[in-house]
């Protein structure tokens, strides 16, 4: 399941992909706050999701009415909890298809630990901007003057595209 990942972060896929997946404001709303709740570890109720989204109960109850109709959301009692699962709107959408895990283990190996959240982010927009090939040219060139910092090689890029343009 590649939404999964620790480095896929789904809420700005949803954003993303809102136009591809056929959802309302509104629903994105929720399944973007369903996101946050979860991975933060926060109970999920209608009432919490109608405070947080600004809008009424009846409002939130409706919505999640609809994304689970289009299977996009599932809720399931658990231990005497509820879970609100959304892999079906994962399932169904369009799979992030510059994402190479090699790419990302390489970089943990050279940092020597795991990729902070943000760091995973600038380097998904690499791999949206950039070839595999330049990130790790780039990497290794950070690598050989001892500045393996993201900053750093973000700046290699940007000066190797400049090179390129002109």
């Amino acid at each position: 399941m590649w939404w999964n990942k620790s480095y896929i972060n789904r809420r700005d896929w949803i954003l993303e992909n809102m136009s591809t997946l056929k959802v309302t404001p509104n629903q994105v709303v929720v399944l973007l706050l369903i996101d946050f709740l979860n991975e933060q570890n926060i109970a999920i109720s209608l009432e919490v999701l109608a405070e947080q989204s600004g809008m009424s109960v009846q409002a939130v109850d409706e919505v999640m009415h609809d994304l689970m109709r289009q299977k996009m959301l599932a809720i399931k009692v658990e231990n005497e909890s509820i879970r609100f699962i959304m892999d079906g709107l994962f399932q169904d959408g369009v799979a992030y298809e510059y994402v190479n895990q090699s790419i990302f283990e390489v970089f943990e190996s050279e940092f020597g630990r795991l990729l902070s959240q943000p760091e995973l982010v600038m380097l998904n927009n690499w791999m949206k901007q950039y070839t595999e090939a330049d990130i790790l040219d780039a990497l290794r060139n950070a690598m050989v003057y001892k500045k393996v910092s993201m900053n750093y090689i973000n700046t290699i890029l940007a000066n190797k595209q400049k090179e390129k343009q002109g």
